[in-house]
């Protein structure tokens, strides 16, 4: 059960990879396995905790299935040029794109960052989380594995 006002279908929205390349998110969907996503910004120090603590639990994860982390950010315009260089210079087990529109924000309605969602391998919301407190991104990883 999703938790949260905006349990959802994961919408069609064009945001960019690190490469500038247009992705549809619908890509994330795999139609096998679970994944999470993460909105972020470079100004943002509970994101890049969250961040960093994913790189430390990573390594460890034995969910039975594939790891797949998409860390959004919501940098705009005058932002951006941090972000990529932020994620550029880090190790992150995720895939990172760029919504300097913020289209997907808006389209799960994300008000407070970091904020967490987690689907299912349809691309059905089965839950979310605002904000990081050290030590949720394990309980993370649990809610994923219950995804499966």
């Amino acid at each position: 059960m999703a938790t949260g006002l905006f349990a959802q279908k994961l919408p069609d929205v064009k945001v960019e990879d690190a490469s500038g390349k247009t992705v549809g998110t619908l890509s994330m969907i795999d139609g096998e396995n679970p994944f999470i996503v993460t909105f972020w910004a470079s100004w943002c120090k509970p994101c890049q905790m969250e961040l960093a603590a994913l790189e430390e639990v990573a390594p460890d994860w034995n969910g039975g299935f594939p790891l797949r982390i998409f860390a959004v950010s919501i940098d705009d315009s005058r932002s951006i040029a941090d972000a990529k260089a932020l994620a550029a210079a880090s190790d992150w087990p995720v895939t990172v794109l760029f919504d300097n529109k913020q289209r997907l924000a808006q389209a799960f309605g994300v008000s407070s960052i970091p904020q967490v969602f987690i689907f299912d391998k349809d691309g059905n919301q089965v839950y979310t989380h605002v904000g990081y407190v050290p030590g949720s991104e394990r309980k993370l990883l649990k809610r994923l594995k219950k995804a499966k």
